[in-house]
């Protein structure tokens, strides 16, 4: 029997409990609320990289041949299409057909020609790698889950690639100061798991935490739902270790051995003895070393959870929600997103978003008088129940006396609540699968949050050179913070059109950037966005970040051709 359910009330009336209606075991009642100059910085080129970097090479088979002799299991950290001789044809073929998916990344829209990648089990197997290559001047991608959306773990050329997928032990969760030290490799639903089970929550949820891996969260400075709660990863993250390139120094960043030798025995929330060197490659994207463990805080679980999915009709709207929510619900946000009606359509379209009563709820969520509505969905965690339902019912009954929502959702039991978001991370799937899709994440002023993106549909449809295909904006993100998630579909192409891309990045950047925005929130630079910042850093800055770049990584092995800027010789 499904949980009775939550209506949203008449004016001047607190919110009661009804019988299932339209939407399954969601409640619904229905509320009728009241019916290009460009800031391009010119700058003057620099070479960030070329000027410095020795010559790269990819892997031949002698160096094949070395990382069989050093690793302890060669049959499984080594897999390569490398050969001197022919006497493992057929190995070797199954050897190309597995190396297609290490050198293809989630999106489909880069791809290398690795013939090389290792896959250590543990820091020494790592530091011994890194050695060698900076020795032989052999290029290194580090790769997590392989799930980033700029290309960053996908090799250009041919170089190494190193995998951390086989470091995936949790070592520990201190009880006391909810610490957990875990290796690079750890799936991050694994460790969500690990944490729940002894009382804490994991302060990372992404939508790809089945296959994602926390070494590549850190490396990319991962963002996800709970930032407005919880902050980014340089407020969580308490500890890093990290292999250097240059001799495969490890570094211990307040993260010290305990007596017995294991790790976690030594983090601390707080140490001011010297630089804390360990925010230089969180965001770095393994080019300045490999992060091999991490130590991060994990908060106490919260034992009570509510979650509400809200349509407006308007922008203006979604920001007076927002004011209510930081004023109504205050310190139990944990989460406040935004999917616009384009997104969700597609969502329905695609059947991503659920069935049962999770696809009554999406039909029913775009519903709506408006020709975009845009909904919203607010999650708050707490350790009270009555009081945290309390505060829910306040903020929900004052948008209802206000009219500034046009309809309303509210989670009943966990598994509504799991619906919800089932929707939510939905989106990106359903747009994947749409057609071929121009990913821009972006920071914007909260004011002008879907401007851009309207701003964005003007341009193109007006773009003189022929007739513009037909295409489908998307947006959808973490309003609450700024984040944008600008995704421009061409529906039913799924081949890259290079012209129409870089028309269209254009488009996108230039109008972030006349509104002082980023054109990175959370999914990192790669290789599809490092030429971009020479628009948008000072030279001055740009130069420290090669000096750092070169203190660490002096032949420049790591992760080559992306993050920072390239020379015009690339």
């Amino acid at each position: 029997m499904p949980s009775p359910l939550r209506t949203l009330p008449r004016r001047g009336r607190s919110l009661a409990r009804r019988a299932v209606g339209s939407s399954g075991a969601y409640c619904l009642d229905r509320m009728h609320a009241s019916p290009r100059a460009s800031m391009m910085m010119h700058l003057r080129p620099i070479t960030l990289t070329r000027r410095w970097q020795h010559a790269l090479r990819g892997p031949t088979p002698a160096d094949v041949d070395y990382f069989r002799s050093i690793l302890a299991r060669p049959e499984r950290s080594v897999l390569a299409n490398l050969s001197a001789s022919s006497s493992n044809d057929g190995q070797e073929v199954e050897a190309a057909q597995e190396l297609q998916r290490y050198n293809s990344d989630w999106t489909g829209h880069y791809a290398g020609r690795s013939q090389l990648v290792l896959r250590p089990r543990n820091t020494p197997e790592v530091s011994s790698i890194l050695k060698y290559c900076h020795d032989n001047c052999i290029g290194v991608v580090p790769q997590g889950g392989n799930t980033g959306l700029c290309g960053g773990a996908a090799p250009m050329n041919s170089e190494l690639i190193l995998s951390l997928e086989d470091m995936r032990t949790i070592h520990h969760l201190d009880e006391r100061s909810g610490i957990m030290t875990a290796d690079a490799g750890c799936i991050l639903q694994h460790l969500h798991e690990y944490a729940e089970q002894r009382g804490h929550l994991f302060p990372l949820d992404i939508g790809s935490k089945g296959t994602c891996q926390i070494g590549g969260n850190v490396s990319t400075n991962a963002g996800g739902q709970y930032f407005f709660r919880f902050g980014s990863l340089h407020a969580t993250v308490m500890g890093l270790e990290v292999v250097l390139p240059a001799d495969g120094r490890v570094l211990r960043l307040n993260m010290a051995r305990d007596d017995g030798g294991e790790m976690g025995g030594g983090t601390h929330r707080k140490d001011n003895t010297g630089y804390d060197l360990k925010h230089l490659f969180i965001g770095a994207e393994g080019t300045l070393g490999i992060v091999t463990k991490v130590a991060i805080a994990c908060p106490a679980l919260p034992t009570s959870k509510n979650a509400t999915i809200l349509v407006c009709n308007s922008y203006q709207r979604v920001l007076e929600v927002l004011q209510a929510a930081k004023a109504e619900l205050g310190e139990i946000i944990s989460a406040f997103e935004l999917m616009d009606g384009n997104t969700l359509s597609l969502v329905k379209q695609h059947g991503l978003g659920g069935d049962g009563c999770a696809s009554h709820l999406l039909r029913d969520m775009l519903q709506s008088d408006a020709s975009r509505p845009l909904c919203l969905l607010v999650e708050t965690q707490g350790s009270n129940l009555e009081h945290d339902a309390a505060k829910m019912d306040a903020f929900l009954t004052q948008l209802f006396d206000k009219e500034t929502i046009s309809n309303g959702f509210v989670a009943q039991d966990s598994k509504q609540l799991s619906e919800m978001w089932g929707i939510r991370e939905a989106c990106n799937p359903s747009v994947a699968r749409a057609g071929y899709v121009n990913k821009f994440d972006v920071s914007i002023p909260i004011e002008d949050y879907m401007a851009v993106a309207e701003e964005v549909e003007q341009e193109l449809r007006a773009w003189p050179q022929g007739e513009f295909p037909d295409f489908t904006v998307c947006v959808w993100g973490h309003v609450a913070d700024g984040n944008a998630h600008i995704n421009v579909v061409t529906p039913g192409r799924h081949e890259k059109d290079g012209a129409l891309a870089r028309h269209i990045e254009s488009v996108v950047y230039d109008a972030v950037l006349r509104r002082n925005g980023s054109i990175s929130a959370e999914h990192g630079l790669g290789q599809s966005k490092n030429e971009y910042l020479r628009r948008v850093k000072e030279e001055g800055v740009l130069e420290v970040m090669a000096s750092v770049k070169k203190l660490f990584d002096p032949r420049g092995i790591m992760n080559p051709g992306k993050y920072l800027p390239r020379s015009d010789g690339g």
